[in-house]
């Protein structure tokens, strides 16, 4: 019974993060030799013995005591509490020392963002940057792509209602239900945030366009930015060079020719044609970058939009 417990009070000390023992997973960002972890706020160095509690907002039920010397990873604070994730709190007094990140190092974990709303489409804004100019920026990028798709939008419906009165005028009755569905138009576009970490951002814009006929077509257009600059980033400053690119082609050709031959949807013939330039969509990844492409490109309409991803060791 004493080495079970022991061993629950073992556990309970990785699951609170305890901050001197070397995380699994890949350093992204480091605070004097620790992993920074998204969602943490600060730090926690115990100065004297203390005691761990579960909190549920009204009652503390003790846990066990946090020794001087160690180290915590800091996720919430409450009013003289300050928590350390999974409903465990310490009293914030004289007993610890508490620290909080640079905002630059916190920006490195990823940034946030409010939804803004042009019509019936919303966009994304990020909420906070360290550089204030920078934010204005991207937002002011990412706003522009969305506004221009609300006009393409109140365009289609300004087309729709045009043909419909020309098939009133050609026919002499408006549109009859079983022929409905070749003049009603629609127009949507979402978003998809692929990549926020190490002060790099990719968003994929989908705009999708229904003008009658079996389906409708879609576009992708991708966004990527240094958060630290403010500037948008194309596909030549990652891949920098010509032979860089030709490298990402090869790759991308190869990997598509293995997944045509797996069965995959692929049109093996069209790959020679594909180009890989600052018109090429792309987003990062937490290992290099992934690289779309359009319907139709190298693949059936059924297959959508089909990506490779391709590891830095191939470009750089």
């Amino acid at each position: 019974m004493k080495k079970a417990k022991i061993a629950v009070m073992v556990l309970a000390s990785f699951l609170l993060f305890f901050i001197s023992i070397p995380s699994g997973a890949s350093a992204k960002v480091m605070w004097d030799g620790a992993e920074l972890k998204k969602g943490q706020i600060g730090r926690l160095t115990v100065l004297k013995n203390t005691e761990l509690y579960k909190w549920d907002g009204s009652k503390k039920t003790p846990s066990r005591t946090l020794k001087a010397g160690e180290n915590y990873r800091i996720y919430t604070f409450l009013p003289g509490k300050l928590g350390l994730g999974g409903g465990y709190y310490i009293d914030r007094d004289n007993k610890v020392k508490y620290e909080t990140p640079s905002k630059v190092k916190l920006q490195a974990l990823g940034v946030n963002f409010t939804n803004k709303k042009i019509g019936d489409f919303t966009y994304p804004q990020i909420s906070s940057l360290v550089d204030n100019a920078a934010k204005e920026r991207i937002n002011a990028i990412i706003k522009s792509h969305f506004e221009g798709s609300y006009e393409n939008a109140q365009n289609l419906e300004d087309e729709e209602e045009e043909h419909r009165w020309d098939y009133y005028y050609d026919y002499g009755y408006h549109v009859p239900e079983d022929e409905d569905w070749m003049y009603s138009y629609d127009y949507d576009v979402s978003y998809k945030v692929k990549y926020n970490e190490n002060n790099l951002l990719s968003i994929l814009v989908y705009d999708y366009m229904y003008t009658g006929g079996v389906h409708g077509m879609s576009t992708v257009t991708s966004y990527n930015f240094d958060l630290m600059k403010g500037v948008e980033l194309q596909l030549s400053d990652v891949a920098k060079t010509s032979t860089a690119r030709g490298k990402i082609k090869k790759y991308a050709i190869t990997d598509l020719k293995n997944r045509a031959a797996r069965g995959e949807m692929i049109f093996p013939e069209y790959l020679d044609e594909i180009t890989i330039d600052n018109e090429r969509p792309f987003y990062f990844t937490g290992s290099g970058i992934a690289i779309k492409f359009f319907e139709y490109e190298v693949a059936p309409y059924a297959a959508g939009m089909p990506e490779v991803k391709v590891p830095n060791k191939i470009f750089r």
